[in-house]
């Protein structure tokens, strides 16, 4: 049987993180990045009309029999996966025969000026392609997926180093920058996304990811580029069509409200409540953070802005932890990096939105929050929590 548990240190956004290789396998196996203008690393257009049949037992490439189009060129073969270009040569595929089939090196990095061309055995050169610059997510939060699992199965009583410090007040201030990091991190997603297109059509397309949840982000996204916001406006959108559309969605278990074709129908329901959704996001008065003020829920005034982003731009079509994910997730960041002003404190204090149960108990564990007046549970404590899970891989 193969071995796919490599794992790297590599950089994120603050410090370095653990990345398992089997992560980046994930990645190609679900299509989990932006498939438009890809290019390789010398400027060939491709587009993948299979990605392969995920070899997960036998010895060779990541990826059998892929069906993929170079420069309007159909070819057929295998795909191999890797954190580096150089990691070809360090594992001797340029020796192996049974790599003599491979048709694309798919990295997560690009690779170094002046590196050596991808070459088989038998001397053909390899296409090149590198994810990192097509994600429509921080390596971060596409570790969000696996600490979720990891966490499923969690059952001490706390996170030993978060017993470690011993101290109250030092647990609430490291749960508060891990927290602050998570922010920076989706700011930092948000201003890539909104320079690659229009701010409505990433309004639009943030939207419908986190409607499509963990399972159906990725269909969730090719839609939104598939329907545009033209669609989608004056009331004239077929959400049954649009969800016929897809033949790959992951319907089993889910509850019947997640059902993507429900979630379609609620968001044809705001562009028929609210067509003008987008402009009023930007017309909603939200305080920035750094005004040297002790903030809480109170002073920031989020009961108000909440009823107002619910009801007013969202026509009241969700409710639950779900309008919170929209907010927190979809929207936020994006006004932010729009209007560039920091609203990292109103981010942190608003109602938390979908996280695992498990993260409640651990947050409510540590006394970092609760069910109190004095110390609610917040979208930002559960973030620092979910933050540092992730960074640290405690549960790996």
């Amino acid at each position: 049987m193969r071995d796919t548990q490599i794992v790297r240190e590599v950089p994120g956004l603050y410090g370095s993180i653990k990345v398992d290789e089997k992560t980046i396998q994930k990645i190609w196996d679900e299509q989990n990045f932006n498939q438009l203008k890809l290019k390789t690393e010398l400027g060939k257009k491709l587009k993948i009309l299979s990605p392969g049949t995920w070899n997960q037992s036998e010895e060779g490439p990541d990826f059998k029999n892929a069906h993929l189009l170079l420069d309007r060129k159909e070819i057929r073969g295998d795909v191999e996966i890797h954190f580096q270009a150089e990691d070809w040569f360090y594992h001797q595929h340029h020796k192996d025969p049974n790599y003599n089939r491979v048709i694309l090196h798919v990295t997560l990095f690009p690779p170094k000026e002046g590196a050596k061309l991808i070459l088989t055995r038998d001397g053909k050169n390899i296409p090149q392609l590198s994810l990192l610059p097509y994600l429509r997510q921080s390596l971060e939060e596409l570790l969000e997926a696996e600490t979720v699992e990891l966490l499923a199965g969690y059952k001490s009583t706390l996170p030993i180093n978060f017993q470690s410090t011993g101290i109250l007040e030092e647990i609430k201030n490291q749960n508060y920058q891990c927290a602050q990091d998570r922010w920076l991190q989706k700011k930092a997603f948000a201003r890539r996304r909104l320079a690659q297109g229009n701010q409505e059509e990433v309004f639009h397309q943030c939207i419908l990811e986190v409607l499509g949840y963990k399972r159906n982000r990725v269909q969730m996204s090719q839609l939104a580029q598939s329907f545009p916001t033209a669609y989608w406006k004056d009331g004239g959108a077929e959400p049954k069509e649009v969800f016929d559309s897809v033949s790959n969605w992951k319907i089993r278990g889910l509850r019947p409200a997640n059902h993507p074709r429900i979630r379609l129908e609620q968001y044809a329901q705001l562009w028929k409540k609210n067509p003008n959704w987008i402009e009023s996001l930007s017309d909603l008065n939200i305080p920035g953070s750094n005004t040297g003020k002790v903030q809480c829920r109170k002073s920031l005034e989020i009961a108000k802005l909440n009823t107002k982003w619910k009801n007013t731009v969202m026509g009241g079509v969700w409710g639950g932890t779900r309008i919170n994910t929209l907010w927190i997730d979809a929207c936020l960041p994006l006004l932010s990096e729009i209007k560039q002003v920091d609203y990292f404190e109103t981010w942190f204090f608003w109602y938390a939105g979908d996280f695992p149960r498990i993260l409640h108990k651990i947050t409510q564990e540590a006394k970092i929050a609760g069910h109190s007046n004095n110390s609610p549970f917040s979208n930002g404590t559960l973030q620092g929590v979910f933050g540092y899970c992730i960074k640290n891989q405690i549960f790996g």
